[in-house]
């Protein structure tokens, strides 16, 4: 039996001690693939603990991809990758002491109870939707396109600008304006990048900027327009235009049940790939480990030298320490991650990066809402240092007295309590939504992928299977129902860049409220789509009708009026579709 030595007068709980204990020993190899490790009540009495705390340790560990469950088995040690082939940060960042919970010896995860528990947030897209949406009151709207109301603390943050204003110097003030943001934002950033998501990193790789779109391009900048860009598909077809309105050349990247196929991402030649690994959107899958390790390895190879263009003309005259064009980059974009409503938030590829090869992006839209512009990018220090050199003629695009308002409702501690009690409300809102679907006259044909692992969840149709195109008919069906009575829908299907070759722009939910015909208008350019990307159809055939459900904006109050159409509407439809 496994014995690890667990301190219950550590800050530290002790479900968090043995779930760092156990994944130090898969890390390191002591607990091989295929290992079966003690049932929870066995385990629990062995330990002296309670079911509860080894339960706990076997969730996180299978939801990051360690260990997975086996109905009626138990469970059992997931195969993680080679561990010398790549370059990876240690896993306790320095400056948190390592404990040695293990009988083996291994070290731990990184130490320490996060003194701050909440991080940035905010999406691969923001903004409001398109017009036509906008002029429209919806009953519910779980596209996402609807701010959550009751989320900004103004109380909090009026009380916290007045302090600024009264005391903050005029050179602190001055300050904020240079070219990567207020020095005292990013130490408050720094801080809680350290205690939240386990990263080692100084002020000085931070980049503040007016949300993610700005940041985006200034991505761009930096990286290269010469370079070729790869989004998740399917994902935000509003990114892809992002990218595309900086003059670079984007190609989808097709997802399996891990997260980006590898040899879609091979294939399509990209330098480099915006991913969400944490939890990607729409599916709302967390990329387990041994896919991390796989994309930081891909990130660690070199991109076929370039023939002609401007990477060409700056290989020759490239001088030691000079930007290396053929490096490849992965952009996490961390957009949800203080909302995991289950277990600890799971370590981002940054956090892991050992090479410099992982751009962390991330705001707070999430957390002080939509309406709040203020995002950050944590650069690897060598872009950090290229950023200074090449960009640092830009003057921060947030407001200075915004960013030191920020940096003290972080010192403070107002922001980590804010978020605690966003999580706490998402959460019931989240019980009550799923409890409430489960219960409803269509409960028996729903099922619920990746519950609580952000704030939106995968609602999949039982009963009914078809090729991508009945699919998508079925779901643009049930959204036209939907939205007949107030209820906005998010068909999976809009979410697929169908016809981004043959002109025909892919839709995001946030971009139309949805009728029937959206299905049939994308089945013939789909087609052509396909023959233009083939590895686009990996991951795709036949499957369920699906529909993304982001859930933050809706009302507690309005949960059985909003279920009771969403739930006649999928019988509706099911009633008429053919058997």
């Amino acid at each position: 039996m496994l014995t690890y030595a667990l301190n219950r007068a550590a800050r530290t709980s002790l479900y968090e001690q043995l779930y760092r204990a156990l994944r130090a020993d898969i890390e390191s190899g002591v607990l091989a693939a295929g290992t079966r490790l003690p049932s929870k009540r066995a385990f629990a009495k062995h330990l002296g603990v309670s079911v509860v705390t080894v339960e706990g340790a076997y969730d996180q560990l299978v939801a990051e991809g360690y260990v997975r469950a086996v109905p009626r088995s138990g469970f059992y040690v997931q195969e993680i990758g080679p561990k010398a082939t790549i370059a990876l940060r240690s896993s306790a960042p320095e400056g948190m002491k390592p404990s040695r919970d293990s009988a083996s010896g291994a070290s731990g995860a990184f130490d320490g109870s996060p003194s701050g528990e909440e991080g940035e947030g905010g999406g691969v897209v923001e903004g409001s939707g398109s017009a036509r949406a906008a002029s429209h009151s919806w009953l519910a709207d779980f596209t996402g396109a609807t701010a959550p109301e009751g989320v900004f603390p103004y109380a909090a943050w009026a009380r916290t600008l007045r302090r600024v204003l009264a005391e903050e110097s005029e050179r602190t003030v001055l300050e904020a304006a240079g070219p990567q943001g207020s020095p005292r934002l990013r130490t408050a950033i720094a801080a809680h990048l350290r205690g939240f998501r386990g990263m080692a990193v100084r002020p000085d790789q931070i980049v503040i900027g007016s949300g993610a779109q700005s940041l985006y391009g200034l991505l761009v900048q930096l990286l290269g327009r010469d370079l070729v860009y790869g989004v998740e598909d399917p994902g935000y077809p509003r990114l892809m235009r992002i990218y595309e309105s900086n003059d670079v050349e984007v190609r989808p990247i097709a997802l399996d049940g891990e997260g980006p196929a590898l040899g879609a991402l091979e294939r399509a030649s990209v330098d480099v790939l915006h991913c969400t690994p944490s939890h990607q959107f729409p599916l709302g899958t967390t990329v387990p480990v041994s896919r991390r390790r796989a994309l930081l390895e891909w990130a660690q190879g070199r991109s076929a030298a370039p023939e002609e263009g401007l990477a060409a003309e700056r290989v020759p005259r490239r001088a030691e320490g000079a930007f290396d064009g053929s490096l490849r980059y992965l952009i996490e974009d961390d957009f949800d991650c203080e909302f995991r409503m289950t277990g600890r938030p799971v370590p981002p590829l940054a956090a892991l990066d050992g090479a410099g090869r992982v751009v962390y992006a991330n705001t707070f839209s999430k957390t002080l809402g939509a309406a709040f512009r203020i995002g950050y990018a944590v650069l690897p220090e060598g872009l950090a240092e290229r950023f200074r050199d090449r960009l640092g003629f830009y003057a921060c695009t947030v407001g200075a007295l915004e960013q030191l308002t920020l940096a003290r409702f972080m010192e403070s501690g107002d922001y980590e309590r804010h978020v605690n009690r966003q999580r706490t409300r998402y959460r019931r809102l989240l019980s009550a939504l799923v409890g409430a679907l489960a219960s409803s006259p269509a409960g028996d044909h729903l099922r619920f992928e990746n519950v609580g692992a952000g704030l939106h969840f995968l609602m999949e149709i039982r009963g009914v299977e078809g090729d991508e195109g009945e699919s998508a008919t079925f779901e643009e069906h049930v959204a036209w129902r939907a939205a007949a009575q107030g209820v906005r829908l998010a068909p999976l299907d809009r979410y697929r860049f169908a016809g981004r070759k043959t002109g025909v722009p892919g839709r995001s939910a946030n971009e139309t409220v949805g009728y029937w015909g959206d299905a049939h208008e994308a089945k013939d350019t789909r087609r052509e789509y396909d023959e233009t990307w083939p590895d686009s159809r990996e991951g795709r055939g036949r499957r369920r009708p699906a529909f993304v459900m982001s859930f933050s904006s809706l009302k507690e109050e309005t949960i059985p009026e909003v279920v009771g159409i969403v739930s006649e509407a999928i019988m509706a439809e099911l009633g008429a579709a053919p058997s």
